[in-house]
């Protein structure tokens, strides 16, 4: 438990803080003066790692708590509002908050929450994060809902609907977080690109180093309050042409919409390629 009590004071088993709290952020349940849910919310974005103070914000946003509110209050660091920025109220659980920020991250368009796919006789899908617009989705696969074989045939049915309306849909298990993450922003890289999505070069080369730097890197395995150093651009990663592709090759098929529960099969790994390049417009690129 934390508290905020005067400094003189110290309670066995509670971590307290000397604070000075206005009124208006102070309210009391069953007798107990507690902080209020807002401010609750804003001392949870200051407060702890990044991956775990976006997760909170979204379940306290899907709670009621005004995110534009929280921005009138005194942001007085740069991460802070970074943290308030990423915040969603369309993600259901702790681990899709994690899976949209690894994607924000890794470089890729900052996906939507909870897209809606009309699937006829009205009917219709939710997608947990995607793009619209190139019709690709990432739906995270948990243990709580996803394991028995009528939830895996569900799942496999949906899936196919969606598939036959043009959507891509990649299924992200339990063990790909934090363990294969430069595999994941990969395979959702490559799918955006064959939908359509034209990166520049210069995010073409944020989005290779942020591979590379997971590939070698324990930033996302959570929880941990400790946080790593952002991995620098470098320049060349990233062949001199006006514009640079991922390969096509670099990732097998997606093998995960219907994960089998204790095989531990890993997520697709990138087939080894070398780095080819085809004439301009259209190069391609393997990190």
């Amino acid at each position: 438990m934390e508290l905020i009590a005067p400094s003189h004071l110290a309670i066995p088993g509670c971590v307290t803080y000397p604070a000075s709290l206005p009124e208006e952020d102070i309210t009391e349940h069953q007798g107990v003066r507690l902080t209020t849910m807002d401010r609750t919310a804003l001392d949870c974005a200051r407060w702890l790692p990044r991956m775990e103070a976006v997760a909170a914000l979204d379940q306290f946003a899907r709670r009621g708590v005004d995110l534009e509110a929280l921005w009138h209050r005194p942001l007085n660091t740069w991460s802070l509002r970074e943290t308030l920025s990423l915040a969603d109220r369309g993600a259901a659980s702790p681990r899709e908050s994690w899976l949209r920020v690894i994607l924000t991250d890794g470089g890729l368009p900052r996906p939507t929450t909870q897209i809606r796919v009309d699937l006829g006789d009205d009917r219709f899908a939710y997608l947990d994060l995607g793009w619209e617009e190139f019709k690709v989705a990432v739906e995270y696969d948990g243990q709580e809902h996803h394991t028995s074989p009528a939830d895996q045939q569900h799942d496999a049915d949906r899936r196919e609907e969606l598939r036959q309306r043009g959507w891509r849909v990649i299924a992200v298990r339990r063990d790909v977080i934090p363990g294969q993450i430069a595999d994941l922003l990969q395979h959702v890289a490559n799918a955006l690109i064959e939908s359509g999505w034209e990166p520049g070069p210069q995010r073409t080369i944020r989005i290779l180093s942020r591979i590379r730097a997971a590939r070698r890197s324990r930033r996302y395995r959570l929880p941990s309050p400790a946080r790593c150093r952002r991995a620098a651009p470098s320049p060349a990663a990233v062949a001199p042409c006006c514009r640079a592709v991922l390969s096509r090759r670099a990732v097998a098929p997606c093998r995960c919409a219907v994960p089998s529960p204790g095989a531990g099969a890993p997520y697709p790994r990138p087939v080894p390629s070398r780095r080819v390049l085809a004439p301009c417009p259209r190069p391609r690129l393997s990190p």
